[in-house]
Parts: structure tokens; sequence; C-alpha cells
């Protein structure tokens, strides 16, 4: 097996990451849970659900992975179940306090907020366009929006802690995209190498409405340079609003300290003309 060519995550997860990680997420998904529990009560409108419920999860998500984060998880499939299990537990406090309010009951058993559960199904707690779904139609209902939960915070979660992890200093890498806009890269194979990106990159035309972006990930005192392409359009939609579209094209790709260095030469008339 040769060198590797892109950035990888090391796979650790620190056990004081993990702790502290599901601490957070524990407060975090008791206090989200009860407040999205209130306000899908609370409601007036079935429609306000669909981006109460996007930021529930989201929430979440940042919850997750900013303290995945700082724990210094290296590992994508433990963030993964980490946000899974905070999501879980959330959820399951926000049917606790959605029950609670809809009965005027106290807080309830398990068992006992499951019976609620299965009884509020047979009735339909809500109608939209004159239809009120029960049974079979309102499980389904309420399992998308359980899928959906748990999809959005570890999916979320993950992309907060997809970010270049230096191993020799300790550090995460700092993101940031070059002013220079480049042309669009033509249709090659995978780009394996900084030769073979460096070779296609050239500059875009003024006011192009196609062009490519270029962002570096670096840690300071680190020989740690990590590179990312974005393929870039910009398109008027019928209502003559723009619209811009973008396209992962490479990923973290690894450079040499040399060609990182002839990467930002290109990228230094732009950057002197912002002085």
């Amino acid at each position: 097996m040769g060198p590797a060519t892109h950035y990888e995550h090391s796979g650790t997860a620190p056990l004081g990451g993990v702790l502290l990680t599901l601490i957070v997420g524990t407060v975090a998904g008791v206090v989200l849970g009860a407040i999205y529990g209130f306000l899908i009560e609370w409601s007036p409108f079935i429609y306000i659900n669909l981006f109460i419920t996007l930021g529930f999860s989201l929430g979440l998500a940042a919850a997750v992975g900013i303290a995945a984060k700082l724990g210094k998880i290296r590992n994508a499939a433990v963030v993964t179940v980490l946000a899974l299990l905070v999501a879980t537990l959330a959820y399951g406090v926000h049917w606790a306090i959605w029950i609670s309010q809809m009965t005027e009951a106290p807080m309830l058993s398990p068992k006992e907020i499951w019976e609620m559960i299965s009884a509020i199904n047979l009735i339909g707690p809500w109608s939209i366009f004159g239809w009120t779904p029960t049974g079979f139609s309102l499980w389904a209902i309420w399992g998308i929006e359980a899928a959906a939960i748990l999809g959005i915070s570890a999916i979320s979660a993950r992309g907060i802690n997809d970010v270049p992890f230096c191993e020799a200093t300790g550090r995460w890498a700092t993101e940031v995209t070059l002013p220079l806009h480049f042309a669009p890269l033509p249709d090659t194979p995978e780009f394996n190498s900084p030769g073979s990106l460096l070779g296609a990159l050239r500059p875009a035309e003024d006011d192009s409405a196609a062009y490519t972006t270029v962002s570096v990930s670096t840690v300071e005192e680190s020989d740690l340079r990590c590179v990312s392409i974005e393929s870039v359009t910009v398109e008027t939609n019928k209502k003559g609003e723009e619209q811009t579209n973008k396209t992962n094209v490479v990923k973290n790709l690894l450079f040499d300290r040399d060609s990182f260095e002839q990467l930002m030469r290109m990228a230094q008339p732009a950057a002197n003309q912002g002085l």
C-alpha cells in the first residue's frame, strides 16, 4: 500500500472526549427534547412543525459535534453512535413532555408513556386538509419524524467533526477559502497528487458563471496541509434570482510544503488586490 494521498481521521476516540460528549449531549438532549415537546404541542400549524423538527435536529447535532470536537474525537463512527444515542434520548424526552402537556398528567413512566402514545394513535392528535391520520398512517408519520431527527442529527454532527486533525500538535485544522477563483476543471480522473491538481488550475475569467474554488486546511507549527476543491456554477432561475450550486471535487488532498507554497503563489495576485 502506498502513502496516503488524502487526509483520513486516525480513528482515535479518547475516553475523556467520549465522556464529555455524552455529558454535553445528555444535557442538551434533555433541554432540547423538553423544548421540542412544548413547541410541538403549542404549534398552531402542522406546517411549522417541519421547521421546528429541523431546528431541533440541528441543535442536537451542534451539541454533539462541538463536544466531540472539543474532546478531540477523530472517529466518525463513534461520533455517529453518540449522536444517535443523544437524539434517541431527546426524542424520548419530547414524547414525555408532549404527552404531559396534552393530557395535563404528571410525568409518566416509560410504560405509561407508551400506553398513552398507543391510545392517542387510535384517535389522532391533529388533522391536515380535513384528514386525521390514525393507526398505521400515524405510526408511519411518527416513524418518518424519528428517522429524520436521528439522520439529520448524526449526519450533521459528523459534518462538524469532519475537519483535519494534526496528531503531532493535537490541534484541529483551520480551513480558509482562497480569494482567487479558478477556471472549471477539465473532466479528468480523480486528482490524487498535488502536481496533477496544480497542473489543472487556471485563473477564471472575470464574471464567469462557472468557476472553481480552493480551500486550504492548515495547523500552526505543523506540516499538515490539506486542499479541497469545489466546482461552482451560478444560474438564474425563472424568478430572475441567482442560484449558486456547489459540487465537491476534491476533499482534503494532502500537499507537501513546496506544492502548497506554489498553490499559495498562484492565489497571491487576488490577495494583493484585496489589500
